[in-house]
């Protein structure tokens, strides 16, 4: 099953300082943004996943938009929600957000290059959780919030559609 960021609302960085969140980003910077850092969320429309599914492995695969050689560690969470609904322009729409108690951490990522694809740690106890949920159904869409320290650069769904995360 995949699923690829697929509309300006899906992925979105929000200031850590006051709380902005940018929907139009033609870039995702994981996680520093000149020197502000953010958290960012990822939207996935359409997971045809049914509801308590045994995950086995499930990543998120990036696409370098810019070159990054600075120590990166971040973290990555599910929203706790059987139907995540699309990020807003209102001020901390990404942090005040629920986030699952399973977690993935991506430690000392190495450097990346323009163009180059990266794939995640294994997300599946996030995704375990999401869609043990009751309410969870196949069709549902399911939001990765990330956050942490350093900075790598991916496409965006408005940079490149055809380069947006995909998990």
């Amino acid at each position: 099953v995949q699923s690829r960021i697929s509309a300006s609302d899906d992925d979105a960085e929000e200031d850590t300082l006051n709380g902005s969140v940018d929907l139009y980003s033609t870039d995702l910077e994981l996680i520093t943004d000149v020197s502000a850092g953010q958290v960012v969320g990822m939207r996935f429309r359409d997971m045809a996943v049914p509801q308590g599914a045994t995950i086995t492995q499930a990543y998120i695969e990036f696409e370098c938009d810019e070159a990054d050689f600075n120590q990166t560690d971040i973290t990555f969470f599910g929203e706790n929600i059987a139907n995540d609904l699309p990020f807003t322009a209102d001020t901390n729409n990404i942090t005040i957000r629920t986030k699952t108690a399973a977690s993935a951490n991506w430690n000392s990522i190495p450097p990346w290059s323009v163009n180059f694809k990266y794939q995640t740690p294994d997300l599946y106890a996030i995704v375990q959780e999401i869609v043990n949920q009751g309410g969870w159904a196949s069709g549902n869409a399911m939001v990765m919030i990330v956050e942490g320290s350093g900075k790598r650069t991916a496409e965006s769904y408005d940079g490149e559609p055809d380069n947006a995360p995909l998990l």
